[in-house]
């Protein structure tokens, strides 16, 4: 019923039903386990979406409505196609008529990000303002109640690739450099001037740091926030330090409204938007049963993994990846989402295959979610369309040979996942 391996081997099997779904270490790998307790390793697509390839009602969703009439109908050859190619799993942004019948971890809560409290130009929240812990439990009303009877949920993600630091694709500047950008008395911008007062025992000691010139700690606050670009070691530090305190904040407030709300579910972090480094990766183990990120690279990230794993023993998620193929003829001519490209349709196959069995062999890997059901169709005139990131096109129809390729490889991921490596214990 949920996708979980029913004919295991004996020793992955014994495992008590709780009617949700779990997290477990079994002879040294990692599993999801289903409501059912059998084991499960989530291989996901994203998009599979009514509206067609740009989510909206417009002349793509009329593609859909011309062939198949009805949701009802549609949804009903979406999961045949789902479970006949061998995944599990739905993604975000897709419909939730197939996420009532195929496990999903489909729900985003949005708790640090867009609509979270922010000041004009800000590109992160204040998550020292009252206001935010009064949007997580919004969002958890409105995102995460409607699912606590949802047996088919996986678990929840917290965000979708906020800011952490400057090496975001959205910017160069650290945390504390864009909490400082905040507006004159944000909570967020004092918390920060406050953490770096305290950082040094001495204006003195703050000037070695950040090579400034107060003479007094009130003259603090009339420093621009380009002061607070590191440049030694002292600086660096602080400017760890300070993220781990945000990071602290952002997940102690909006876990505990989630936990108000559906105190089962599985938390499957905020989904960076790359590996996050390592200090980042230790944090997050001490928050989510399941540490997710996009991967948008040739490999997975089991090389930045496999060496923190020894200290760090959690389980990761592969979110969002992809590959384009040049012989798909769908090109942006702008800007595309960033991918890797290979020349032809088997290139695409075996890409897939190498990435897929690389990452299932390590004894930390719970699964991967295909980034995306169908192609981004090209827009005129719009960045970030025109992408072949699909298992369909824009028409509805599958890549057969791609297709043909990854049933085969989705179906020996559970294998692969047992067998394990040697070069990772």
């Amino acid at each position: 019923a949920y996708g979980g391996w029913l004919n295991a081997p004996d020793d992955l099997k014994g495992l008590e039903p709780t009617g949700y779904f779990q997290v477990a270490k079994l002879n040294g790998a990692w599993w999801f386990i289903t409501p059912e307790g059998n084991p499960f390793v989530s291989k996901g697509v994203t998009d599979v979406n009514w509206l067609g390839a740009t989510l909206q009602q417009d002349a793509f969703h009329d593609i859909l409505v011309a062939k198949y009439g009805t949701e009802d109908a549609w949804v009903a050859e979406a999961e045949r196609r789902v479970r006949d190619w061998g995944f599990n799993t739905i993604g975000p942004w897709s419909s939730w008529s197939i996420t009532e019948r195929v496990s999903h971890a489909a729900v985003i809560l949005d708790m640090g990000g867009g609509n979270g409290p922010r000041y004009p130009e800000a590109l992160v929240t204040d998550y020292w303002d009252p206001a935010f812990k009064t949007h997580c439990e919004t969002m958890v009303e409105q995102r995460a109640k409607p699912h606590v009877a949802d047996k088919h949920l996986i678990g929840y993600f917290l965000d979708n690739e906020i800011v952490w630091g400057g090496d975001h694709f959205r910017t160069d500047k650290s945390l504390l450099q864009l909490y400082a950008e905040f507006l004159a008395g944000a909570p967020g911008r004092d918390e920060a001037l406050r953490f770096v007062r305290e950082s040094a025992d001495s204006p003195e000691a703050f000037n070695v740091a950040w090579n400034t010139g107060i003479q007094e700690w009130e003259e603090l606050d009339t420093l621009p926030a380009t002061a607070f670009t590191p440049a030694t070691e002292a600086a660096h530090a602080v400017t760890e330090a300070f993220m781990l305190h945000v990071f602290h904040r952002y997940n102690t407030i909006s876990i505990a409204a989630l936990r108000e709300v559906d105190p089962n579910r599985l938390i499957m972090g905020c989904r960076f938007h790359n590996y996050p480094g390592d200090v980042l990766y230790a944090a997050a183990a001490e928050y989510y049963d399941v540490i997710a990120m996009a991967f948008y690279e040739p490999h997975p990230p089991v090389r930045e993994i496999d060496a923190i794993y020894a200290r760090v023993d959690k389980p990761a998620l592969i979110e969002e990846w992809t590959f384009k193929s040049d012989d798909s003829g769908i090109r942006n001519p702008f800007f595309g989402i960033y991918a890797p490209v290979v020349r032809t349709m088997e290139e695409r196959s075996i890409a897939y295959h190498d990435y897929v069995e690389t990452f299932m062999r390590r004894p930390y890997a719970v699964g991967y979610h295909w980034y995306k059901w169908m192609d981004n169709p090209v827009l005129p005139d719009r960045r970030m369309t025109g992408d072949n990131c699909g298992l369909l096109n824009q028409n509805d129809e599958p890549y057969e040979t791609f297709i043909t390729y990854i049933r085969e490889v989705n179906k020996q991921v559970e294998g692969w996942h047992r067998e394990g490596i040697d070069a990772v214990h």
